[in-house]
């Protein structure tokens, strides 16, 4: 019963977009549905860490799935300030015991983390525009409906404990971010659904967004100058050219555009960042996750060509 009213308010949702469109919204996105099994309920309060699969899309390419993927990782940072473990550090694959050797590696607690996998699916669809003269002949337009569907797990188990649903619609050809950085199309529906999903299943986590973003060179692709800058065009379409060349002409892996709860280590954006010794573990979910614990991560710092080493806590 339950399962068949939430899938009825998502007609319904999916309904009053239609609607909004068609009476000339720009971009458009209906409230998400959420259904939540009993143990979801009990497991909720305690939750600790959540962790992000590889996000699933049904249109494009790898490149697309790779670039929503980042944006979805970097979003669900900033959702749970820091404490998340994203897809692009589960190097060794992403079924459940490679999920728990990257966790109990990482220092979380496989028993209390949830998993969020997403899965994004595009429709089309010609609406008539709004004409105040019934007379005069209406003409369509296509829309561009976006829906992500995010499933809840407790790690360890297969089975899922939560849904959350969520559609976004706008004109076709509509750009991911804005000049003004506004998120639109997927992102839309990525963002509605994340956001559910932590202040739902992981409250605990929920946190003030504050805007953080630093720019991260694969570590497959950090030993080439055209692979490093081939990956940054793949993942950060939206990044200023002198901010890519300066990045992928240098041998440091992380770029901070903007720094968030990271500013509390010093950190300015425009910053190259590096990790001494050349750790290749080390990622962007790495850094917001140790200022979310307390800790002060040993880092070497590039600032207008000024070198600087980051000391770690004592302890």
């Amino acid at each position: 019963m339950a399962l068949a009213m939430a899938r009825e308010a998502h007609a319904i949702s999916k309904a009053a977009v239609a609607m909004a469109v068609a009476l000339g919204a720009g971009s458009v996105g209906c409230g998400a549905t959420v259904e939540m099994a009993p143990v979801a309920r009990a497991l909720a309060p305690g939750v600790a860490t959540v962790v992000a699969l590889p996000t699933s899309v049904d249109f494009g390419g790898p490149g697309d799935q790779r670039r929503l993927q980042r944006r979805a990782g970097d979003r669900l940072l900033e959702l749970t300030g820091g404490r998340a473990v994203i897809a692009e550090e589960l190097v060794r694959g992403d079924d459940d015991a490679a999920v728990q050797g990257a966790l109990r590696a990482l220092g979380e607690d496989a028993s209390s983390a949830l998993s969020f996998a997403i899965r994004v699916s595009v429709g089309k669809r010609l609406v008539n525009n709004a004409n105040p003269i019934a007379s005069f002949q209406s003409f369509q337009r296509l829309v561009v409906d976006f829906s992500a569907r995010l499933e809840v797990r407790h790690v360890g188990s297969p089975e899922v404990i939560g849904v959350v649903e969520a559609v976004a619609s706008g004109p076709a050809n509509q750009p991911e971010l804005g000049p003004d950085g506004r998120r639109d199309g997927p992102l839309r529906a990525i963002d509605e659904v994340l956001e559910t999903a932590v202040r739902t299943f992981a409250p605990r986590l929920a946190s003030p967004v504050r805007q953080t973003l630093v720019v991260e060179v694969p570590v497959a692709a950090a030993g080439s100058v055209v692979k490093r800058l081939a990956a940054l065009a793949e993942l950060y379409p939206e990044l200023p050219a002198d901010d890519m060349q300066r990045l992928g002409g240098s041998r440091e892996r992380f770029l901070v555009v903007a720094a968030g709860p990271l500013a509390a280590l010093g950190l300015r954006p425009g910053d190259l960042l590096g990790v001494p010794g050349g750790e290749t573990a080390a990622s962007r979910a790495a850094l917001v996750r140790a200022v979310a614990r307390g800790r002060k991560p040993l880092l070497a710092i590039d600032r207008g060509g000024q070198h600087y080493i980051l000391s770690a806590a004592p302890g």
